[in-house]
């Protein structure tokens, strides 16, 4: 057979197209022999990259959405261990409207516990943008005198319920709330510890910003000019004050340890979904390998058995790509809307390019 086969292709004649798509056809309707691993890696690979370009423009477009109440106004200076002095208040005061405030490390503590917490301290002002929401359902600003809202957390580590009085410093407060939604949580990063919301004077009060003392004052700035540039500002700013240490984002990167995570999950899924591709490649060319020496001995062309596979294997992948692209915007659908609690916003055109 293989004698007579070699005189055929002698004489120019090759497989007959309708034969040899039936046999490609035959092979993928009734045994898939050596696709079982295609199909799982083509799988596996267009899931993960669905999900992670789903993901990441979902994030993205939420962080600039939201990027005022993310960061609390349009602009943040930060300064450590220091406030603003008169002239770099008179600066900022130019741009808008400025809210600001103390975040620290600090220990509250009852007769009974101790705990670390992440102390919070916000003028009359705060927030700016957005709302904070406490667990019984009330939207509130700034909490007043020796009120403060605390975090779930914090009461169950103090062993107390709202209502109760424990003392941070000198300084004896009163657990008034119990915050559940807080508006610039995101941009305020790595804590230690529950949070803590007070009013902007506890601090001194307290004796934690003596001088010494471990703490950020922070300063938001609400463009009176909602069309200004942050980015013309923070320049402005720099050039002025170039020895102030000034630490100044704008609400373009509200929240930069969101990026930082966002990009980093999204390099290492796009590997993990390129490796998959890749496993499928190799696992198709090695599986494949008696198919092709077959139809060149009955005779097809090399174009033949090319188009033959790339028919075969795009119908595959096709199929196997639109129920993955479903399964991965799933997944990314849940972690968008369920886990960080965003809208739904994918780039639909990002994803599918």
């Amino acid at each position: 057979h293989l004698g007579h086969a070699a005189r055929i292709r002698g004489r120019g004649m090759s497989l007959p197209l309708s034969k040899a798509w039936r046999i490609a056809r035959r092979d993928l309707n009734a045994r898939f022999r050596g696709l079982r691993l295609l199909l799982v890696c083509i799988f596996l690979g267009t899931a993960a990259l669905a999900a992670i370009g789903t993901l990441t423009t979902a994030i993205s477009r939420e962080l600039e959405s939201s990027g005022q109440e993310l960061l609390g106004g349009d602009l943040e200076v930060e300064v450590w261990q220091r406030t603003l002095r008169p002239e770099e208040v008179k600066a900022l005061s130019a741009y808008g409207t400025i809210s600001s405030g103390y975040r620290m490390q600090a220990m509250a503590s009852t007769p009974e516990a101790a705990a670390p917490i992440e102390l919070k301290a916000v003028d009359a002002k705060w927030p700016m943008f957005g709302q904070l929401v406490l667990a019984d359902g009330r939207s509130v600003g700034a909490p007043t005198g020796k009120e403060a809202w605390i975090a779930e957390t914090a009461l169950e580590r103090l062993g107390i319920k709202v209502g109760d009085s424990f003392k941070v410093g000198t300084v004896t407060l009163r657990a008034a709330g119990v915050i559940k939604d807080e508006p610039d949580r995101l941009s305020e990063g790595f804590q230690l510890g529950p949070t803590i919301i007070v009013a902007e004077g506890v601090p001194a009060e307290a004796g934690l910003i003596a001088p010494g003392a471990l703490y950020q004052s922070k300063h938001r700035i609400a463009f009176a000019d909602p069309s200004r540039d942050p980015e013309a500002v923070e320049e402005a700013l720099t050039k002025a004050f170039p020895t102030a240490g000034f630490d100044i984002r704008t609400r373009d990167r509200a929240s930069p340890g969101a990026d930082r995570f966002v990009r980093q999950m999204s390099d290492f899924l796009t590997l993990v979904g390129l490796a998959a591709l890749m496993g499928a490649i190799a696992a198709a060319r090695a599986a494949r390998t008696y198919d092709t020496v077959m139809l060149r001995v009955l005779g097809a062309s090399r174009r033949q058995i090319l188009l033959l596979q790339l028919a075969e294997y795009g119908l595959l992948a096709g199929v196997l790509a639109l129920v993955a692209l479903g399964l991965g915007g799933g997944l990314a659908w849940v972690v968008i809307t369920q886990l960080f609690e965003f809208d739904w916003l994918p780039d639909w055109g990002e994803v599918l390019g």
